[in-house]
């Protein structure tokens, strides 16, 4: 089971159960649509389509699929990529939320499934990647997400790395809705009430006058800030742990940790059994840290693995 803490969880019956063989990277769409109604859509069998995740403009996030089960966006790539639907039309960009929730999901992928921190090249890459790059075999959707998001997914990137290297980033926002300006208002007395500034409400409803508000006049309200959730770590389960026989859903978390350090020396995998490929990647990792000889057997060890991050296991 693999749910985004932090995500809002919408189950839809729009999914292949326990589909997902693997997690390449994280692929960016965008909805041509809103969050509500693409939250209908995928609820309906005839439809077809559904996404692990999708975002609103003000910052919602949704998680409409475990990435244990296989989404349906896009076609041959739905078996090894994380999908994130994203609220808006072609020809638009992010809002500032929505890039933050992207971070978010990417920076989480990084620490699950080990996804590496950099931005994918194709089908056969890995990293975090956008629909169009799959060509016809992903559908043929040459416009998703668009070229201003496409531009927009170094930015993402930047974030995520941010939020894995414990770097100051912008928190997400949730909730958010609108406010009826009443006589006697002004927009600073309106962010103050609603926890946020006068630029965001500015930049949110494209006032080129702060101090020009009418009686009546409809504003959209950011939603307030929330802090991502500390990463959690597998503690040091010692180095008798790791032996033959061993089976265990940390061994397949390290792995994937052990790949995206590019230190992955398997044929397939990695997987939940302890097995030679592990102890050779392992000790590929070891060498990277600078251990020689006995002190790179391909045994983990408090230091080493203290370093190497891998995330907790529920």
């Amino acid at each position: 089971m693999a749910r985004m803490s932090g995500a809002t969880w919408r189950p839809v019956p729009n999914r292949t159960l326990n589909g997902q063989q693997s997690v390449r990277g994280v692929v960016v769409h965008i909805m041509a649509g809103t969050l509500a109604g693409t939250d209908s859509w995928f609820r309906n069998p005839t439809a077809q389509a559904s996404s692990h995740f999708g975002t609103g403009k003000t910052g919602a996030l949704y998680q409409w699929v475990d990435t244990k089960d296989r989404a349906w966006a896009q076609a041959n790539g739905n078996r090894e990529w994380i999908s994130v639907e994203n609220e808006g039309k072609g020809g638009e960009k992010l809002t500032e939320a929505q890039l933050d929730r992207n971070a978010q999901v990417l920076a989480w992928a990084h620490q699950k499934h080990g996804v590496p921190l950099q931005l994918a090249t194709g089908p056969s890459s890995r990293g975090l990647g956008y629909h169009a790059m799959g060509g016809s075999a992903w559908g043929g959707h040459t416009q998703c997400p668009g070229t201003k998001i496409v531009a927009q997914l170094p930015e993402i990137l930047k974030r995520a790395k941010a939020i894995v290297n414990g770097g100051d980033t912008k928190p997400p926002t949730t909730g958010g809705g609108t406010y009826t300006v009443k006589k006697g208002d002004t927009l600073s007395g309106i962010a103050a009430a609603h926890g946020t500034t006068v630029k965001a409400m500015a930049d949110l409803n494209g006032l080129k006058d702060p101090n020009k508000l009418a009686v009546g006049q409809k504003l959209k309200v950011p939603g307030k800030a929330s802090t991502p959730a500390k990463p959690q770590y597998e503690p040091f389960p010692g180095a008798s742990f790791f032996h033959a026989g061993r089976k265990s859903p940390i061994v397949t978390a390290m792995g994937r940790r052990l790949v995206a350090e590019g230190c992955g020396r398997y044929s397939q995998g990695p997987g939940p059994n302890w097995t030679n490929a592990d102890k050779a990647s392992y000790a590929a990792y070891q060498r990277k840290l600078g251990y020689s000889g006995a002190a790179a057997d391909g045994i983990p060890g408090k230091t080493s693995w203290d370093k190497l991050r891998v995330p907790k296991q529920l």
